[in-house]
């Protein structure tokens, strides 16, 4: 009958059984637990697969100089926007404001960090105001995304210059796909430029909340003073966003892969303890050489 080595004891000293025995028996479970046991630790503790991962990057956010303004003031509605169209139906209520745009690259990378924009009207009499800019909003580092996307401001007017202090951030409800390029959003905000019902602004926010990936305002501070004549200044950051995205096979492998041999290392050595004792001590038969 052939005979297998199934432990060794060092120098030179083997343990063997035959096929059909309870030492051939304790020695295939003892290396399947070694082997299984691992994996069931890991995939139990959660993440041991991962579905969703995460990284760090600032956008790149181009201000495209595209705005519209709506004001109610005490002697009705005053309209502004940088469309022609809008501007040539809107003539009895237009009232075109000076803007100044200033846009900061602090660190010198190339991205903006902050964007500067005011706009003063020859209005004195404002109630209140809805405000809508448009970016251009990119992510390149893992993930490829290009979109157009607005900021938008309501405010309720008690002093006729008006401050707002705030993050450009992003919202996103499900996991981008890595190096994959992304442009469905990358689409003007204003679907038909010749029609006005395209500019309310209550149907472009609502097609924009419907977005999977959207931008809003965090807004931290708002400060309104005195003036002559109504202004509203945005300092608008634009900080470094935590993108969520779906790892590739090779990835989600290599860090379950880490994980499994992690624990394996733990587990032979303690299945190895058992397994020397088993067998040095004779609790199965074995013949030893």
């Amino acid at each position: 009958m052939t005979l297998s080595t199934l432990h060794k004891r060092y120098p030179y000293q083997k343990y063997r059984a035959p096929s059909c025995s309870c030492a051939m028996v304790f020695h295939v479970l003892s290396v399947a637990v070694m082997l299984v046991i691992p994996a069931v630790i890991a995939f139990y503790t959660r993440n041991f697969w991962v579905n969703e991962l995460s990284y760090t990057e600032q956008p790149a956010v181009a201000f495209k100089y595209k705005m519209l303004a709506l004001m109610g003031t005490d002697e009705g509605t005053k309209a502004w926007s940088t469309y022609s169209y809008f501007n040539t139906l809107s003539q009895d209520i237009l009232s075109v404001p000076s803007v100044t745009v200033q846009e900061t690259d602090s660190d010198y990378d190339g991205k903006t960090d902050t964007l500067n924009l005011t706009l003063s009207w020859p209005v004195s009499t404002v109630q209140s105001i809805q405000f809508l800019a448009v970016f251009q909003y990119s992510l390149s580092d893992v993930c490829e995304l290009v979109m157009e996307t607005p900021l938008f401001i309501q405010k309720t007017v008690s002093d006729q210059s008006v401050v707002v202090f705030g993050d450009l951030t992003l919202i996103q409800r499900s996991a981008l796909q890595p190096h994959y390029p992304h442009t469905t959003y990358n689409t003007s905000l204003i679907s038909k430029p010749n029609l006005l019902e395209s500019y309310e602004l209550a149907g472009i926010l609502s097609m924009v909340s419907g977005r999977d990936l959207a931008t809003k305002i965090t807004e931290h501070y708002s400060l309104t003073t005195p003036s002559s004549s109504f202004s509203l200044s945005v300092v608008l950051n634009i900080p470094t966003e935590n993108i969520r995205y779906q790892p590739g096979f090779w990835e989600a492998l290599k860090i379950a892969w880490i994980q499994y041999l992690a624990l394996a290392f733990v587990t032979f050595y303690l299945i190895q303890r058992v397994r020397a004792f088993v067998f040095e001590n004779m609790i199965v038969t074995t013949v030893s050489k």
